[in-house]
C-alpha cells in the first residue's frame, strides 16, 4: 500500500509511522543504524543520504519549535506538497495537543539516483519514537522496528537535495 502526498498524511506519519496506543512490547529487537551506512554508496549517493537523514532530523524537531519557525526550517529539507502537508499537519497537531517523543534511526538499502532525483529505500527503526501528549509527555503511540519507507528526494536550484514524497510499500523489510 503507498500513500502518495495527496492522501491526509500526518506529519507523525511522515516521522514516525506510529502504532496504537498503550505501546506494545515490541516482538523484534530493534534495528541499530549500520555504522557509516553511507560507505557503500557513491559520491552522489552519499549526498541524498546525508539530506534525506536531515528531512528525518528536522521532522522530528519541528514540534518542539515556535511556528514561525517550521516553514524556514523544513523547506531546508523539504519541498511542494510534501513540505505543505507537514506544514499543516503540525498545526493540527499542535491544537490536539500532541507532539513527538524519540528517535528514527533510517537503514537506507539503497539510493536510485536520475539526474536531480533519487528514490531512496530505506528500513527504518522507529520503535523508540512516536506520539505523545505535548502537555505531560507520555506516549500516546509507539513506531516498529520496521518499517518500510520509499522517498523521493529532489535537487533544488541550490544543489540541496530535499524530501517531496514518502511512500510506506507494503510488507516488512
Amino acid at each position: 500500500m503507498k500513500f502518495g502526498i495527496g492522501a491526509a498524511l500526518l506529519a507523525v506519519a511522515v516521522a514516525t509511522s506510529c502504532a496504537q496506543a498503550p505501546p506494545p512490547v515490541p516482538s523484534e529487537q530493534p534495528i541499530a543504524p549500520p555504522p557509516q551506512a553511507s560507505a557503500q554508496f557513491g559520491g552522489g549517493q552519499r549526498e541524498v543520504i546525508e539530506d534525506y537523514t536531515a528531512f528525518w532530523k528536522v521532522t522530528r524537531r519541528l514540534p518542539q519549535r515556535p511556528p514561525e519557525r517550521w516553514r524556514p526550517e523544513l523547506e531546508q529539507v523539504a519541498a511542494g506538497t510534501m513540505a505543505e502537508t507537514i506544514l499543516d499537519n503540525l498545526a493540527l497537531q499542535r491544537d490536539r495537543g500532541i507532539t513527538l517523543y524519540g528517535e528514527v534511526h533510517q537503514r537506507i538499502t539503497d539510493v536510485r539516483l536520475t539526474g536531480d532525483s533519487a528514490v531512496v529505500t530505506d528500513c527504518q527503526d522507529s520503535s523508540g519514537s512516536g506520539q505523545a501528549d505535548a502537555v505531560s509527555g507520555e506516549p500516546k503511540t509507539a513506531g516498529v522496528a520496521r518499517n518500510a519507507v520509499s522517498g523521493t528526494v529532489e535537487r533544488g536550484p541550490d544543489g540541496t537535495w530535499r524530501v517531496t514524497r514518502i511512500d510506506y510499500p507494503q510488507g516488512g523489510c
